[in-house]
C-alpha cells in the first residue's frame, strides 16, 4: 500500500496523556534520525578534507603537469563538496533544534539542551558564515579550522600553479589562469550566497516553529540582514 493511500492513524480514542506519548516517540525517532544525519555528513567532511589533503600533496610530490593541474581545478571542488556536506549538517542541527524544543514543551523543562550547546560552542543557528567560518564567531576552533585548511589548500594551488608556470606554454598557462579564476569565482559566488545571503537556514527554523507550535525563541536567530 502507498503511503498517501493509507488511511489516517485515528487517535479520536486515545486519552491526551497517551497523544503526548505517540508524539514523544515520533519526535524522538524524528531526533535521532537527524543526529544519524549529522553524524554521517560530519564524518564524510573530515574524511574528504583528509583524503583530499593527502591526495594532493602525493600530486605535488608526483610533480607531473596533470597532477598539478588537477591540484589546482580539484581542491576547489573538495571545498565546494566539503561546503555541500556542512549544509547537510546544519539541516540535520536546525531540524533537531526544534525537535528537542518541542520535546522540551513536552516535559515542561528544558531537558535536551544539546542543540543550545552546539550554538554556544561550534557556531550559531543560521549566523552569517562562510562554508564554516563564522563571521560571529571568527575565533572559534571550527572558523580556524576552516581558515588553516583554507591556508594549506591555498598553498598547494599556488605550488602548483608556479610549477605549471615552467612547466606549460605562457599561453596556455595564461588561458587556464583565466579559466581558474571563472571556476573559483562562480563558485565562490554561489557559496557566498548560499551561507550568507539565501536566508535558508532561518526559513527553514521559522517553518520548523510553526509546524510544532514553538515560539520564536525557538527559531534560530537570524542575522542582522534578516532581522
Amino acid at each position: 500500500m502507498k503511503p498517501d493511500s493509507q488511511l489516517p492513524l485515528d487517535v479520536s480514542g486515545l486519552s491526551p496523556a497517551d497523544r503526548t506519548r505517540l508524539e514523544y516517540d515520533a519526535l524522538t525517532r524524528q531526533l535521532e534520525r537527524m543526529r544519524a544525519m549529522q553524524y554521517a555528513y560530519n564524518r564524510k567532511f573530515f574524511a574528504l578534507l583528509l583524503v583530499s589533503t593527502l591526495v594532493a600533496g602525493g600530486l605535488i610530490v608526483w610533480d607531473r603537469w596533470m597532477g598539478l593541474l588537477l591540484v589546482c581545478f580539484g581542491l576547489v571542488t573538495t571545498g565546494v563538496t566539503a561546503s555541500f556536506f556542512l549544509h547537510f549538517c546544519d539541516f540535520a542541527r536546525v531540524h533537531a533544534r526544534a525537535v528537542e524544543a518541542r520535546i522540551n514543551v513536552l516535559l515542561g523543562r528544558p531537558v535536551l539542551i544539546a542543540s543550545e550547546l552546539e550554538a554556544d560552542y561550534f557556531y550559531p543557528h543560521a549566523s552569517p558564515k562562510f562554508s564554516g567560518f563564522s563571521f560571529e564567531r571568527p575565533s572559534s576552533f571550527f572558523s580556524v579550522y576552516t581558515l588553516h585548511f583554507t591556508a594549506v589548500w591555498g598553498g598547494m594551488v599556488l605550488w602548483s600553479s608556479w610549477r605549471l608556470k615552467y612547466e606549460m606554454d605562457g599561453g596556455v598557462w595564461g588561458l587556464g589562469f583565466v579559466i581558474w579564476c571563472l571556476w573559483s569565482g562562480l563558485h565562490g559566488l554561489y557559496l557566498k550566497w548560499w551561507f550568507m545571503e539565501s536566508g535558508s537556514e532561518t526559513r527553514m527554523g521559522r517553518r520548523l516553529a510553526e509546524a510544532y507550535g514553538l515560539g520564536h525563541a525557538s527559531v534560530p536567530p537570524v542575522s542582522s540582514r534578516d532581522a
